[in-house]
């Protein structure tokens, strides 16, 4: 009888072991190919071309644009000219038009004309506004994408986390199994099966904790993408490791030359310009020309009286400097300086940006690296030489459950140094304006 019982345990040992070992040849090839199952492959520039095509934000953004074309013209444009009808000198004795000599029925017309150098002031204000928000619209499609990378990224490598806790989980019910057909023979005790149990549990919570942050994701990349929420999301993209290949220096440049958020406070700088020159201009006058006709009807007697021509020069006297329009210039100089600030600060923290984002990916690439070469390698044979181990009895359960558990670990820290480096990626491209390779 027992040695019945001895060749159980052993033909449970021996399964274990086989299926264990299948396992971790099977949830590698899953890791790499995990995302080509079930279908096409749908890459993530399908949701940034989708998102530029549809998202009612960046529409919105070109009709302003749109909105500042036109006013652009408005700001250019003479005032409209003023038609004046009247009638001149009628005495109110009698109301007649024959009975005065200046009595008379009168058409004008009057046109403003701004001092020189205000209509193109004017104009090159608005015009700075619009190119302004051309550019806050790049930097919107730049940050759209940076966030629709973002999401794709989390979303793909949680799923691959998820396949290697289920692969995990088979691994431990295989375990449990085995450590029951012990436990009937006393090859183990009671303890050691509940540990089993409880660490598959927490796999549970762990696989539940994931798949509900997929389904978060899923509905977050489908409205970055003005798509509907709950469109199912195919399989995605297999996103290998990568290094930096540009320095920190030369993603400043290329932040200087490119980032549309800088361009967009460079034209607010330039609008502040023409905003302070213009509100000097406004110490000078402007003028209104007008002329007017003026028709008399003939005297009482039969006299016939000529019309009568008018002309006219009118300006406003800027004299109220200092209540009015030294102010005004100090607001726009105060304006334009702020701008300025903005722009150098925005240097400032963008150049910290890259500095720090280069050294996070550069070190995720490393870590990861080290993981994918040496830690899961070690890792995975050192469960495999504990299943050995316990398969002769040298060692506990506890310790086979525990290189168990350190498998995955080890997988999942990878998957996410891996997400961390294609996140920080993707928050570097908008950082410097422009897709990295």
């Amino acid at each position: 009888m027992r040695g019945r019982y001895h060749s159980t345990t052993r033909l449970a040992a021996v399964r274990m072991c086989r299926s264990s070992i299948l396992f971790l040849v099977l949830a590698v090839v899953a890791t790499a190919t995990g995302a080509r199952a079930g279908g096409p492959m749908q890459p993530v520039s399908f949701y940034v071309d989708t998102a530029f095509a549809n998202n009612p934000s960046l529409a919105s953004m070109q009709e302003r644009i749109r909105a500042k074309e036109n006013a652009a013209v408005v700001a250019g444009a003479l005032d409209d000219p003023k038609l004046r009808f009247g009638i001149s000198n009628v005495p109110v004795r009698s109301w007649s038009f024959r009975e005065e000599d200046m009595t008379g029925k009168e058409i004008g017309l009057s046109q403003m004309f701004p001092y020189p150098g205000k209509r193109k002031l004017r104009t090159e204000v608005v015009s700075r506004e619009k190119e302004q928000t051309e550019f806050d619209l790049q930097e919107m499609r730049n940050m759209l994408r940076s966030e629709i990378k973002m999401a794709y990224a989390e979303l793909a490598f949680v799923r691959r986390q998820s396949d290697v806790v289920r692969g995990s989980q088979a691994v431990m019910r295989e375990t449990i199994a085995v450590s029951r057909e012990m436990y009937t023979v006393g090859k183990t005790v009671q303890s050691d099966v509940l540990r089993a149990q409880v660490e598959l549990g927490r796999m549970q919570d762990m696989l539940l904790t994931l798949e509900n942050r997929e389904k978060v994701l899923s509905i977050r990349l489908n409205t970055l993408a003005a798509l509907s929420p709950d469109r199912a999301v195919p399989p995605l993209e297999d996103l290998p490791e990568f290094r930096s290949p540009l320095r920190p220096e030369e993603l400043v440049e290329i932040y200087k030359g490119e980032r549309p958020a800088r361009k967009a406070l460079q034209a607010r700088v330039d609008r502040g310009e023409a905003a302070v020159a213009l509100a000097k201009k406004e110490y000078y006058p402007d003028f209104e020309v007008g002329v007017s006709y003026m028709q008399r009807d003939d005297m009482p007697d039969g006299t016939r009286r000529p019309d009568m021509f008018s002309s006219m020069v009118e300006m406003n006297l800027p004299i109220w400097r200092k209540e009015k329009l030294a102010p005004a210039v100090r607001e726009m100089e105060a304006e334009k300086r702020m701008a300025v600030r903005e722009l150098e600060n925005l240097d400032l923290e963008t150049s910290n940006r890259v500095g720090n984002t280069v050294a996070t990916v550069e070190n995720r690439a490393e870590l990861a690296a080290l993981y994918r070469t040496t830690l899961i390698p070690q890792a995975e044979q050192t469960f495999q030489a504990n299943v050995e181990a316990y398969q002769v009895g040298t060692i506990d359960f506890p310790t086979l459950v525990d290189a168990i558990i350190a498998v995955l670990n080890f997988r999942r820290d990878y998957l996410g140094m891996l997400m961390d480096q294609y996140v920080t990626k993707a928050q570097l491209e908008a950082a410097v304006g422009r897709e990295l390779k």
